[in-house]
């Protein structure tokens, strides 16, 4: 397979970088799909959460594939995205004892050669990583592979900024919500007891706080003046 041209490899990073991310596992089968054809090997990506790898996806070989999922187990892309640092093994029988599993089924699908790069969210913070499989003969692009999982970690960090927004928002809105009923509560004590609006909602939390009330509790109920200013 002739290597892709650095025009490929920008278009699909680009696109990559605008992945709707909100769905992870739509970025990570975007990145293994782009991966494997620019590459020339199977391709492999997954998160890691809590010390655990999950949503893997892969493409390429049939053969290969079946492999994916046991190197983000124990094997070099398991190690990469718990690491944060690249794996590279270009003569993966020489790495039988280290992972014992992985490289047996590596054998039988015909993989010899392995290589993973972390997906970073910060230099100190790895989202997972991207998984490539083939030969010890030709060892991949791993400026290429780098650069795609680059791209795929700018998508899942604006995803992950949008979602923060959007958190903000609907806690906003609550606080407004719930707001309103406060101020208009304070307004009515204040004519009613013939303060302030700040002396009665003190009035209002000093009453809740002293017969373990909500401020809800003490609007929802037709409470006398005189009893919250007892209080004080």
């Amino acid at each position: 397979m002739e290597p892709a041209s650095s025009h490929d490899v920008a278009v699909a990073a680009v696109a990559l970088a605008g992945t709707d991310a909100r769905d992870p596992s739509h970025a990570l089968v975007e990145l293994a799909g782009s991966a494997a054809p620019i590459l020339g090997v199977t391709a492999g990506a997954a998160l890691i959460s809590d010390g655990a790898v999950h949503g893997v996806a892969s493409a390429g070989s049939d053969r290969a594939r079946a492999v994916v999922s046991v190197g983000f187990g124990q094997g070099p892309g398991g190690e990469c995205a718990r690491s944060g640092r690249p794996v590279l093994c270009d003569d993966l029988p020489r790495e039988r004892p280290r992972w014992l599993a992985f490289v047996a089924k590596a054998a039988a699908a015909g993989v010899t050669g392995a290589w993973a790069v972390p997906i970073h969210h910060t230099p100190g913070t790895t989202l997972g990583a991207l998984l490539l499989l083939g030969h010890r003969r030709t060892t991949p692009d791993l400026h290429t592979a780098e650069l795609l999982a680059g791209a795929v970690a700018s998508a899942l960090t604006h995803a992950h900024e949008l979602d923060s927004v959007d958190r903000e928002r609907r806690q906003l809105r609550s606080a407004l919500r719930s707001r309103i009923p406060i101020e208009q509560a304070k307004g009515a004590l204040a004519a009613q007891a013939g303060v302030d609006v700040d002396t009665a909602f003190q009035l209002m939390r000093t009453h809740a706080r002293r017969h373990g009330l909500s401020l809800t509790d003490v609007m929802s109920r037709e409470i006398d003046p005189a009893l919250l200013t007892a209080d004080q």
